[in-house]
């Protein structure tokens, strides 16, 4: 201290006539807790209240982010006291209090979290482990559109997204060209689904903003994916014109069929069977009235939907099916032309539903990574082990078979499930039967539905074939006395294909 009295203290640095920070900011934002409240007002049981200067923060233990959290609030002690209880409730009660999330949150991130999450999902059974594959690739558009100078440095966060943001997206898309098959160096094509890449990473933001799931959004977020006010898109085409494969294709197409062909195309043609379902049908799943395609949760089969389907077998149809059973009362319905052929050896060839099972489950106990995508890869390499087809073997038989027809391109062979339901509506069949056989949901918030039972499903469908189709059930009849044993067509048991 000099002798003019200055309060200079020992020790301090600060030079003279200049005060330290504390002294000249301190008391404005110094925490200063609200212990005593008036009558009537009782505080929050979670939220502890401070004020500092002219404004309060709210301050509290949060069980999800396992930290303290913290958060300004302006006006009076009422409105002070409301916000505290709103986030009292939702620490109670959702275990967040839902504060703002900081700015640093990049879109990269939360599409890596929201993935992460969907692998959960997956290995949890909620979700199919192609859904996360499939999402994986519609949300690689939205990480290339962020990643473009100027969306990066004008929205570099999600909480930053407005309808500006959402509208330049949808123009991306729409302006975006592809490979074929989404395969790399392949010739550009415009992209087809960017209405299914919307869904998606509106699906990416609900997410983000609930609190008892994502959490990564501020509270009053409001998403610009939101479905409400648009429009829904018109359908492709002309929807009074013939499908890409019409009825006299198809009879063409069957007359082409050599046999591992036929076994494997009349089920997709006569019951609109999803490409896919044909891979996993065992010989215990024809019955001598009935096609069972259902799921098989010991091997981690899911039908699309998680619904359980059965066709009607028509009895004119005798011999091929005679032929498709093949004399075996167990084993994989449909298998590689390879291993028919002996050409390829499969170790489990034409082995037993019960013993592929107990088979999958020993290979899924030595995984070292218990996942649904690392059980998925088990379970087909399993399949192929035992001789059966995969959904890349039903592609090519079609696509080798539509290229020497002279057909055109747009024909694929999911128009053959197309066809299906054209055929069945044009055979007015009511919507809950045709519904049923296509495996899609019964529909929502439909009464009926709680009192609706399918009692006449073969009657329907056998009279809608034989009045639609009297052309093709004819031809696959000619071409089994063609190509099939002799065996099968008298109905005697056959040793195989």
């Amino acid at each position: 201290m000099d002798s003019a009295g200055s309060h200079e203290r020992v020790g301090d640095t600060t030079p003279s006539g200049q005060h330290s920070w504390t002294d000249r900011y301190g008391e404005k934002h110094r925490w200063e807790r609200l212990d005593s409240f008036p009558p009537g007002l009782s505080p929050p049981r979670k939220v502890r209240i401070y004020r500092r200067g002219t404004h309060h923060i709210l301050n509290w233990w949060d069980p999800a982010a396992r930290k303290n959290l913290s958060e300004r609030v302006e006006g009076d002690l009422l409105a002070v006291l409301v916000r505290a209880r709103q986030v009292d409730d939702r620490v109670t009660g959702l275990r967040s209090g839902g504060v703002p999330k900081p700015r640093r949150l990049g879109h990269d991130e939360l599409v890596a979290r929201y993935l992460d999450d969907l692998r959960r999902r997956a290995d949890a059974g909620v979700v199919d482990p192609a859904t996360v594959a499939r999402y994986r690739a519609a949300l690689g558009h939205y990480r290339a559109f962020c990643e473009q100078t100027t969306i990066d440095r004008v929205y570099p966060s999600p909480a930053l997204v407005n309808r500006d943001f959402q509208l330049s997206f949808t123009a991306f898309l729409a302006n975006r060209e592809v490979g074929g098959n989404g395969r790399a160096g392949a010739a550009g094509r415009p992209l087809r689904s960017h209405r299914y890449v919307l869904d998606v990473v509106r699906g990416v933001y609900e997410w983000a903003l609930d609190p008892a799931r994502g959490g990564l959004l501020p509270e009053g977020f409001r998403s610009p994916f939101l479905k409400g006010g648009a429009r829904t898109p018109p359908p492709h085409g002309d929807p009074l014109a013939e499908p890409d494969i019409t009825s006299p294709m198809a009879v063409e197409f069957i007359n082409a069929c050599d046999h591992h062909q036929l076994r494997l195309f009349v089920p997709l043609l006569l019951f609109g069977l999803r490409a896919a379902e044909p891979c996993t049908l065992f010989a215990e799943h024809l019955t001598a009235d009935w096609l069972k395609v259902p799921c098989i949760p010991e091997l981690d089969v899911l039908t699309k939907g998680r619904r359980d389907k059965r066709f009607p077998l028509l009895a004119d149809l005798g011999p091929f099916w005679a032929d498709l059973r093949g004399g075996r009362g167990h084993g994989l319905l449909l298998e590689r032309r390879r291993v028919v052929h002996g050409v390829v050896d499969a170790p489990l060839y034409r082995a037993p539903l019960p013993e592929l099972i107990a088979e999958y489950r020993r290979r899924c106990e030595k995984l070292n990574e218990q996942s649904a995508a690392e059980r998925a890869r088990t379970r087909d390499r399993l399949l192929r082990d035992a001789g059966g087809i995969g959904y890349d073997d039903v592609r090519g038989e079609f696509a080798g078979l539509a290229t020497r027809l002279g057909w055109p391109r747009a024909a694929t062979v999911k128009d053959l499930r197309h066809l299906f339901a054209t055929t069945m509506n044009n055979a007015a069949v009511p919507e809950s039967y045709t519904r049923y056989l296509m495996g899609h949901a019964p529909g929502r918030g439909v009464a009926l539905n709680s009192y609706l039972h399918l009692n006449n499903l073969a009657g329907h469908y056998t009279e809608a074939v034989r009045k639609e189709w009297g052309g093709l059930v004819e031809a696959v009849l000619g071409r089994v006395k063609q190509v099939a044993p002799l065996s099968s067509q008298t109905g005697e048991p056959s040793t195989g294909v």
